[in-house]
């Protein structure tokens, strides 16, 4: 069963601004994209693939403008111990780089 943690969107920013930010953010935290598309059942949705470095498991993040709503997925056969830590610093950077407090 897959994990989701909503990120908080509080701020004022345009949805650009978010998508950027969230790109922005992922390089802040040192993580690689490896996929970048979207996805059918949120149309007009971004959804990544990061990874950290070579280390196994892949954290997932979707932003969903016509919603405006961004979340992280941990699918539970992509689990790493990299994973917890990295997603709260990516959080951080992404809150930050969106204005939110």
């Amino acid at each position: 069963m897959a994990s989701i943690q909503e990120i908080p969107l509080t701020s004022p920013a345009t949805c650009a601004r978010i998508e950027r930010s969230i790109d922005q953010a992922i390089a802040d935290v040192g993580l690689n994209v490896t996929l970048r598309t979207s996805l059918r059942k949120f149309p007009g949705s971004v959804h990544w693939h990061v990874k950290h470095g070579r280390e196994s498991g892949t954290l997932e993040i979707t932003f969903w403008p016509l919603e405006r709503r961004a979340w992280f997925t941990i699918q539970s056969g992509r689990r790493a111990d990299w994973i917890e830590q990295q997603q709260n610093l990516l959080l951080q950077a992404i809150r930050r780089r969106i204005g939110d407090k």
